[in-house]
């Protein structure tokens, strides 16, 4: 007699069945696409995915739409029931009045008008509307014909003002404005924190912009008690208007912005004198300023010694010296010294002996080729919480063996750039078929390949042209990585593509931009596997033809920005071929 074992029934968890209340405990550890991807899931987990502090980290972005109730997508949001507390509108007409406004605007926190074709009138009705507006940005919106600050006029015949009392972040960048049209706009909003005046008068004579610039000092000097963030980068600042803020004691800034060109004076120094009274600074960018010398940068380090963030790209005149005060800074978390030509590798190493290392977390080392690959090293060993580690274009320090250090040792990057890393081969990436091991103690042997970075959410190893489809079947494997940038991969194929899809199946972003190898089969294996696909860059990649077009439209769903310049083979019609996909917001071709 046969005796038949039942087989065992098969259990799985039920997760749809976890309280609400510990779904939205374990959303707080997902980022804002992972949420929005899981709350398809099921209907307990779409409910945790709505709840209000989710919520306020959504942005509605609208390009390029008539803000009309009777239009789309306008008509739908309208129906909808949800609030946007966050809201950014590029190129939009807002020449009409909508309800949209009145219904959601007391929910309103911040929003942005970018390159928006907008009349005065309906500004301020919009903002009439947002009693709790905190954050107005008005960005680039003087390139338009009928543009913001061309024809508004915040008084009309003298009669009233208008006053928005809750607003405390103010950006104008990128536009040129007047006078009158300054001093309206900042009157308006009585209780200003934090200022954005960065890149203004671009196509502005040096002599009207000098006078805007007095406008400014003198805004910042009348506002100095309340004022806690100024950003006027992008507008180089002499002396004279450094003085005024110099002079202001009662300016006590948490954060500073701004571009210093001039050769500093020798005597009473503005600049330095600033730099000694701001005692609070937590962040401090002086991007491109060739005026900040060594000597600054050790009355910085002495004087505001709780920065937190510094960024110095460009700045040329900064030798090895000033590097190795910046590390002295015991709260810092950040530090940009991209393109510091004047850098060598001892500055960072150096440095690093005096810094503490435990907290910096960000390190920004781009377009620096005085580096080598013991720096790198000496990086992987000093600084074990980073982050984000930013070298690309730095080509002659990550090696095979620099690069086993780094993976090796930064298992908490997040941010990984390692662009036109000309030396590093699939060896360094792998780990495999390396000559010299990088660990080896007796008999035991240890090599790492790059999938031990389990935290990456951003790889940038574009131009690295010695990789192969080796590197991508046998060390990339992340779950989690969101961004990824292989263009001027030359050797990679379909066949690298078809390990990478599979592998990586979380990818939003992806670069794979003059490829030559790149075909309509790989651009299939794109569509149907990365679900989550919004940007795709194929530029050059002169194998594609129209196949490819009909992949994305049957498969990708979320798809928003194609790259297909010099795609010679795609017919003319490409965006009229693709608008069957909801989400397509842009198609750059030739």
């Amino acid at each position: 007699m046969r005796y038949h074992r039942k087989p065992l029934p098969i259990f799985r968890p039920q997760f749809e069945l976890l309280p609400v209340e510990l779904v939205v405990q374990i959303f707080k550890y997902l980022s804002t696409s992972d949420r929005r991807s899981a709350s398809y899931v099921c209907s307990r987990w779409y409910e945790a995915s709505k709840y209000c502090r989710f919520a306020e980290q959504m942005v509605l972005h609208l390009i390029g739409v008539d803000f009309d109730d009777f239009k789309p997508p306008v008509m739908n949001l309208i129906l909808a029931d949800r609030k946007y507390p966050l809201i950014k509108l590029s190129r939009v007409k807002l020449n009409v009045y909508s309800k949209f406004w009145e219904n959601y605007g007391p929910f309103v926190r911040e929003i942005t008008f970018e390159k928006c074709m907008i009349w005065r009138e309906r500004v301020i009705s919009l903002f009439k509307h947002m009693p709790n507006l905190r954050v107005a940005r008005f960005v680039e919106c003087d390139l338009l014909r009928d543009d913001l600050f061309r024809t508004w006029k915040f008084f009309d015949n003298g009669l009233y003002t208008i006053d928005f009392p809750g607003v405390e972040t103010l950006s104008l960048a990128k536009n040129n404005f007047s006078q009158l049209q300054f001093e309206s706009m900042v009157e308006m909003m009585p209780n200003l924190t934090r200022i954005d005046f960065s890149n203004c008068f671009r196509q502005v004579e040096t002599g009207r912009k000098m006078f805007l610039l007095s406008c400014i000092q003198k805004f910042i000097v009348r506002r100095q008690y309340v004022l806690r963030a100024i950003n006027i980068s992008g507008i180089p600042v002499d002396d004279i208007f450094l003085r005024g803020l110099a002079d202001a004691e009662g300016l006590l800034l948490d954060e500073l912005s701004l571009t210093y060109l001039e050769k500093m004076p020798t005597r009473l120094p503005a600049i330095v004198d600033l730099f000694r009274r701001q005692t609070n600074l937590r962040f401090l960018d002086v991007t491109g300023s060739n005026g900040i010398t060594d000597y600054c940068v050790e009355q910085i380090v002495r004087h505001i010694v709780g920065l937190q963030v510094v960024v110095m790209t460009g700045c040329w005149g900064i030798s090895d010296y000033g590097i190795r005060q910046v590390f002295r800074l015991q709260q810092l978390e950040s530090l940009n010294l991209s393109n510091c030509i004047r850098m060598s590798k001892h500055g960072i190493i150096d440095g690093a002996a005096f810094s503490n290392r435990a907290i910096v977390k960000e390190l920004h080392l781009e377009l620096l080729d005085t580096l080598d690959e013991e720096c790198v090293v000496k990086i992987g060993a000093n600084f074990p919480n980073l982050t984000v580690l930013n070298i690309g274009g730095s080509s002659t320090c990550m090696t095979d063996w620099s690069a086993q250090y780094i993976f090796c040792n930064l298992v908490n990057l997040e941010h990984l750039n390692i662009e036109r890393s000309t030396k590093l081969t699939d060896a360094g990436f792998t780990g495999i078929d390396l000559p010299e091991k990088t660990f080896s103690i007796w008999d035991v042997e240890e090599t790492f390949a790059i999938d031990r970075l389990k935290k990456l959410r951003v790889l940038k190893v574009s131009g690295c042209y010695r990789m192969t489809d080796f590197a991508l079947r046998y060390g990339f494997r992340f779950n989690e990585l969101k961004e990824l940038s292989l263009s001027r991969c030359h050797q990679i194929s379909e066949a690298g593509v078809e390990r990478l899809v599979s592998t990586c199946p979380t990818l939003e972003y992806l670069d794979l931009s003059e490829c030559p190898n790149i075909n309509d089969n790989c651009v299939k294996m794109i569509a149907i596997q990365l679900k989550r696909i919004s940007t795709l860059k194929l530029a050059n990649c002169p194998l594609l033809t129209e196949i490819c077009l009909h992949y994305l439209v049957t498969f990708c769903k979320n798809l928003k920005y194609l790259y297909v310049r010099g795609c010679f083979k795609l017919p003319p019609d490409i965006a009229e071929r693709l608008s069957k996909i909801p989400t397509l917001r842009q198609v750059y071709k030739s």
